[in-house]
């Protein structure tokens, strides 16, 4: 299960099960962030596992200068396309958050849809967060949008199907050595292919307690992309707001 994100985030149905988390859902998390910090217009704004750019481009549309970097060849072409047909200047780059280094430094740095836990130690999760502060200038912003562990472990949908353009899709989820694992099944006439995700689950403190470990002031706790508290069982979301 080791590096299971390069073969599943490099294939095309990826981009298929997930289409539902479009330009208009990017906008929602967007426009909390942006209420919630103090960020010129013109800020450089990093997005860290831009995958097809769906932030990236929003953002750009709002009038900054966005750098995104992601593992996956494909997913930053796709970026790179959206991006060209809106007429918009993005730097995509190609790296991995493990060991991804700038030279330059950021006014905010998000890090959006759950693309944390992916790896199997703590120190290789909690490395782009612990180099993050690197990259930002003083009295600067990250931000972190995660799955409430709580939640997730009372709400999980055992099996899910649904069709897609001549696709069957089937989600199977389950919680394994404290990760939520997901096998996806998709199948087409007489072939079937199948990928997996599996996320370390985090408590909510413990990932608050890292960030002000290495020196990060935690300003804003919300539970969804619309802004309310964070409520450790009831929330669906985990987004932290954090300045430099």
């Amino acid at each position: 299960m080791n590096d299971w994100f390069k073969e599943w985030f490099s294939s095309d149905e990826y981009l298929e099960l997930y289409k539902h988390r479009d330009g208009k859902d990017a906008s929602k998390i967007i426009e909390l962030i942006l209420s919630s910090v103090n960020i010129p217009e013109n800020a450089r704004v990093l997005d860290s596992a831009c995958g097809a750019g769906r932030h990236s481009i929003y953002l750009a549309e709002r009038g900054f200068n966005v750098v995104g970097f992601d593992l996956s060849e494909n997913l930053l072409k796709i970026a790179k396309e959206n991006s060209a047909a809106k007429g918009l200047s993005i730097d995509y780059v190609r790296g991995d958050k493990r060991n991804i280094y700038f030279k330059e430094k950021f006014n905010l740095i998000v890090n959006l849809f759950t693309s944390f836990g992916y790896f199997e130690s703590d120190k290789e999760n909690f490395s782009f967060i612990n180099n993050s502060q690197n990259f930002l200038l003083k009295e600067s912003y990250f931000v972190i949008d995660y799955f409430n562990k709580n939640y997730l472990i009372e709400n999980i949908e055992s099996e899910t199907t649904r069709n897609n353009g001549g696709k069957t899709l089937i989600e199977k989820r389950f919680i394994e050595n404290d990760r939520v694992i997901k096998e996806i099944i998709i199948k087409e006439k007489n072939s079937s292919r199948k990928f997996v995700e599996s996320v370390k689950l985090y408590e909510y403190q413990t990932i608050v307690e890292y960030l002000k470990k290495i020196g990060y002031n935690i300003i804003f706790m919300y539970g969804d992309y619309v802004g309310s508290s964070f409520d450790p069982n009831k929330s669906e979301r985990l987004i932290l707001i954090c300045q430099k």
